[in-house]
């Protein structure tokens, strides 16, 4: 080999190595291409993802300040409510309180002024009841003293 034939060897070697590097570097630029394609449309998605993320996020916000808004309304219904029924129980226990001492009155007065008359009925009671038991005792000796046959013969 000259040396000429050696420097044509050696250039054409390094441009066939080079020819190799630039297709590697096509093939790398490609891949690299492809995957900035890919990543781009990553990004996309995940910019539509934290979109939609943002979106829900902010629904629960609103939602969550309803509820909140729902809760206090209720809270405060019940207070009301509870307030209205106590209030109610009071008038309720004042009224029944009230109908009891006059109850409780009427009974006094009843029992102040029927007392006399129920002891006048008791009194009269008693009195028939010892006429009763007298008149008993008088038919009692009469049978006890008298003849029945004697009492027969009047009968018929």
């Amino acid at each position: 080999m000259y040396p000429d034939d050696q420097k044509l060897h050696d250039v054409e070697l390094k441009v066939g190595l080079l020819t190799k590097d630039v297709e590697m570097t096509d093939r790398l630029c490609s891949k690299l291409s492809e995957s900035i394609t890919k990543i781009q449309e990553l990004n996309v998605n995940i910019m539509q993802m934290i979109t939609l993320h943002e979106q829900r996020h902010e629904q629960h916000e609103k939602v969550e300040t309803e509820l909140k808004e729902d809760i206090k309304e209720i809270h405060s219904r019940i207070t009301t409510v509870n307030r209205e029924i106590h209030e109610r129980i009071d008038q309720v226990e004042r009224h029944i309180s009230e109908r009891i001492d006059a109850l409780r009155s009427d009974l006094a007065n009843h029992k102040k002024n029927d007392e006399p008359r129920v002891t006048q009925i008791l009194r009269e009671m008693d009195r028939y009841k010892w006429m009763i038991l007298g008149g008993a005792i008088v038919v009692g000796w009469i049978l006890g003293n008298i003849n029945l046959g004697v009492l027969g013969t009047l009968i018929k």
